[in-house]
């Protein structure tokens, strides 16, 4: 009882961490976005290039991603976590919104992931997080053509 009582805590911590950061994204807070990174923190996509490291290449980074034409969101699904003291690591299913002005709404799978560090005075930042759409029959498709 106890174990599942810790893994739905750090499932919370998880959910609650990707909500903010992803209502950071939904309203293109730079800034927002940034605070939840520790100072030396990274972020991963995986498109070639596609990453920054401490809060000064993050806000470049970030302020070109809210440039796209359309605001990025997910949905958290199912979520794998485990922690040593202070110091969480995860990986979550999710769907990726991407919402176009036109209002039209795409859904892909996205899977997020990455390293979660808590501290006193913040909380609970990312060190690490990664966002990869995952290969399925049609993107491995669409990558041989």
């Amino acid at each position: 009882m106890k174990k599942q009582q810790v893994s739905a805590d750090l499932q919370r911590v998880v959910v609650e961490t990707l909500a903010r950061l992803g209502r950071a994204f939904a309203e293109r807070d730079v800034d927002a976005a940034v605070a939840c990174f520790t100072p030396d923190g990274a972020a991963y996509g995986d498109d070639l290039g596609e990453h920054a490291h401490g809060h000064e290449e993050l806000a470049f980074f970030l302020a070109e991603v809210f440039e796209e034409p359309f605001v990025m969101g997910w949905e958290v699904g199912e979520v794998w976590a485990r922690h040593r003291s202070d110091v969480l690591w995860f990986v979550a299913r999710t769907e990726a919104v991407l919402s176009y002005p036109e209002g039209i709404v795409e859904r892909v799978p996205f899977q997020l992931s990455g390293t979660l560090s808590r501290s006193r005075r913040h909380g609970w930042r990312f060190e690490l997080f990664n966002g990869t759409q995952p290969v399925t029959q049609a993107r491995e498709l669409l990558v041989g053509v």
